[in-house]
């Protein structure tokens, strides 16, 4: 054959249509770009201004702020004041601590127990103890972790936490169960190498019953930890195999519940649970830990970040409509002072320590620029030109030093202010027994609605309604709450600072306790002043007819001497209870966090609305992006769009052509279809993968839409 037939022969082959896969190479990209070698020289790279915080190093570096104006030794504070507040200083361990005692009471609870389990012995039933959790699952794994723990140091024998996802079947489960138990030991390869001659199955109680025979063992605690995530004819026979072995193997079931013992029992047939015996032990709900967790991270007089109310009913409401968990709102605190630190170019200035000067001396010209924006400022201007005071409006709007002076009065007065916001909590507090809880209490105090609200109106009007031991006894509540202070919120008492609201408060109690000693003495009982306002029924008989008349109380003395002191601590309430709203101080910004815009897309995402709008309005999110010119959108974009205009079953030829027509305009050439083909298929992939398209199977060339926007 000659050259000419032999070429002939082979025009039109292509080899890379023969081939099973190829590599897809970008228009963008040059032949002439260099290929990476195959060994790369390893660089040192230089160490970032990041901050090492107690010889710890940062994981998170500040960046600048203010449209990048903001020096980088303030972008340093702020990430060394977060960190000492909460990555490495109080609030860390405390928060650490407070999950650590919770559970304080349940494990000596569940000690006990387990240790006292070795006296019933001669028992044929199982020892049990059952541990009502609450509905909080996330709580359940920390639980048991200290559990197992604390019996490790108290019991001689093995703990092996079992959990549902454990529980494929009974074999799995004994796995697992000896497994763990054996393990537990380091000088066990002896014994389960002498086991392994004697070829057991890995299911076989025999290996366990050997290894408690060996080392001695008195007890073998199992802890079930989500026993309501079994299978009831598993759990059954578990509980029953366990039992048949109790004369050869000591074992102790602990139950995780996170309903009732009841709802428990009614699951097992009688033959199961005729087969334990127990207690039950009830741990400490969410709510209270809650509690305690707010108190000394958000209402503690040693916080450094206070909450506002609207981010903290924001937290709330989250905690109230999905199962309330500690760890998620210790996280939910955590990234409130994350965010404040990260995104708040001010927020340095909260430090009312000896550092503080330091900082309010170097403030850059666009801090004061950032400080002039704050609503706080614009009210202080405003409240300045209402008394007439012109010229000091002026210096702060236009001289640096003036308000540098400002700033530093302010946050070195608002310790106080807030102080007495505290106090005035911890009083309301300790003086009623039916009023809110203390979340809900702060959410009033430093919403500054306390004097409005229904709560405070209804102290004043029970005061009206009280006895004289009944109002000894709130008298005595609160001079103990002002003497004593709070301990969980980091409180000490102020006697001395209140002492003349204190003597007045005495004062009015000795005066209501001689009255009351003289009223016994004459054996005329002093009756409070909805008694003495009310009026009595008297009944009268005429003529063997019976008349109804109302007469009014008369008022003795010292019931008159009684309504007067009564009238006297409603003033004093009144008047010592008028607190200044938070959010009205200047600056408050610096050290009030109440922004719930972060925490609404944190907490409560949005994912699909979100991908809906970054695939509508890609310019959004990329640069160099034109709405006007398709082509330069990326082709998932450009597929949406077109997604969004065909009917429920998109013919993919169609398709095709259309995203053709829009990438090259109609003029690519057969030979150019190669690259916009690649980005269709990828452009289709992230809609399959996004879950907006799904093969049809009434038509195979066709697509089915899966989701609507909007929908």
């Amino acid at each position: 054959m000659s050259d000419n037939a032999e070429a002939n022969s082979h025009a039109g082959f292509d080899s890379i249509d023969h081939q099973p896969a190829y590599i897809y190479t970008p228009d963008t990209s040059t032949d002439d770009a260099p290929e990476r070698p195959t060994k790369r020289r390893r660089v040192t790279k230089p160490k970032q201004p990041g901050i090492q915080t107690h010889g710890k190093p940062s994981l998170l570096r500040f960046e600048p702020l203010l449209g990048g104006l903001e020096s980088e030794e303030s972008a340093r504070w702020r990430q060394e004041t977060f960190q000492k507040c909460w990555g490495f200083g109080r609030l860390a361990k405390q928060e650490q601590s407070i999950l650590d005692e919770s559970n304080e009471d349940t494990l000596a609870e569940v000690s006990s127990f387990v240790n006292s389990s070795r006296e019933n012995w001669g028992d044929e039933r199982l020892p049990a103890c059952f541990i009502v959790t609450g509905p909080n699952i996330a709580s359940q794994d920390l639980l048991f972790r200290q559990v197992s723990v604390r019996l490790k140091s108290d019991i001689d024998g093995p703990v092996v936490i079992l959990r549902s996802g454990d529980a494929a079947n009974l074999k799995a489960i004994l796995k697992k169960l000896i497994r763990d138990a054996t393990n537990q030991r380091s000088d066990d390869d002896d014994m389960l190498a002498e086991l392994n001659d004697r070829k057991l199955l890995y299911y076989d109680l025999e290996i366990l019953r050997s290894f408690v025979t060996a080392h001695g063992s008195q007890r073998v605690v199992v802890a079930i930890q989500d026993s309501e995530g079994f299978e009831t004819n598993l759990l059954v026979e578990l509980i029953i195999l366990l039992r048949s072995w109790m004369d050869r193997i000591p074992f102790v079931l602990l139950f995780g519940i996170a309903t009732s013992v009841e709802l428990f029992r009614e699951r097992l047939p009688r033959s199961a649970s005729r087969s334990l015996y127990g207690a039950q032990v009830d741990v400490e709900q969410t709510n209270s830990i809650i509690e305690r967790v707010f108190q000394k991270a958000v209402a503690s007089s040693k916080a450094y970040l206070r909450l506002g109310p609207a981010l903290v009913s924001m937290l709330v409401e989250r905690q109230h409509h999905h199962i309330p968990s500690v760890q998620s709102f210790i996280a939910a605190l955590k990234y409130a002072y994350m965010s404040h630190f990260y995104g708040n170019p001010l927020s340095f200035l909260g430090n009312t320590s000896s550092n503080s000067l330091e900082y309010i001396g170097q403030l850059q010209p666009c801090h004061y620029e950032a400080i002039r924006m704050l609503p706080s400022f614009r009210r202080s201007v405003v409240e300045r030109i209402e008394v007439r005071d012109i010229n000091g409006a002026r210096e702060l709007l236009e001289d640096d030093a003036i308000l540098a002076q400002n700033i530093k009065t302010e946050l070195h007065s608002k310790d106080g202010k807030i102080l007495c916001l505290l106090r005035a909590l911890h009083i309301l507090e300790s003086a009623t027994t039916d009023g809110p809880g203390g979340i809900d209490l702060y959410l009033t105090v430093f919403g500054g609605a306390l004097k409005d609200s229904d709560f405070f109106r209804r102290l004043l009007d029970s005061l009206e309604r009280m006895t004289p031991e009944d109002l000894i006894s709130l008298t005595e509540k609160i001079r103990a709450a002002i003497k004593h202070g709070n301990s969980a919120m980091d409180l000490d008492g102020w006697a001395e600072a209140d002492q003349e609201f204190l003597q007045d408060i005495k004062l009015i109690e000795t005066k209501v306790k001689t009255l009351t000693a003289t009223a016994v003495e004459k054996g005329v009982p002093i009756r409070s002043s909805e008694s003495i306002h009310s009026k009595g029924l008297r009944t009268t008989v005429i003529a063997q007819r019976v008349q109804l008349s109302y007469q009014k109380s008369t008022i003795s003395e010292a019931e008159k001497e009684y309504q007067g002191l009564v009238g006297r601590l409603l003033e004093l309430f009144e008047e010592y209870f008028t607190l200044e709203n938070p959010q009205h101080l200047f600056l408050n910004e610096v050290w009030l966090c109440n922004s719930t815009t972060p925490f609404a897309d944190v907490f409560v995402p949005r994912p699909r609305a979100a991908i809906e709008h970054a695939l509508s309005s890609p310019q959004e999110y990329l640069s160099g992006i034109d709405q006007n010119l398709p082509p330069t959108q990326p082709e998932t974009a450009i597929l949406y769009q077109k997604y969004l205009e065909a009917p429920s079953l998109i013919n993919v030829a169609d398709l095709w052509s259309s995203f053709l027509e829009t990438v090259a305009g109609g003029e690519a050439e057969e030979s150019d279809e190669r690259g916009p083909l690649m980005q269709f298929y990828r452009g289709m992939a992230d809609l399959n993968l996004l879950g907006m398209v799904k093969q049809s199977k009434k038509k195979a060339d066709h697509l089915a839409k899966v989701s609507w926007k909007g929908l």
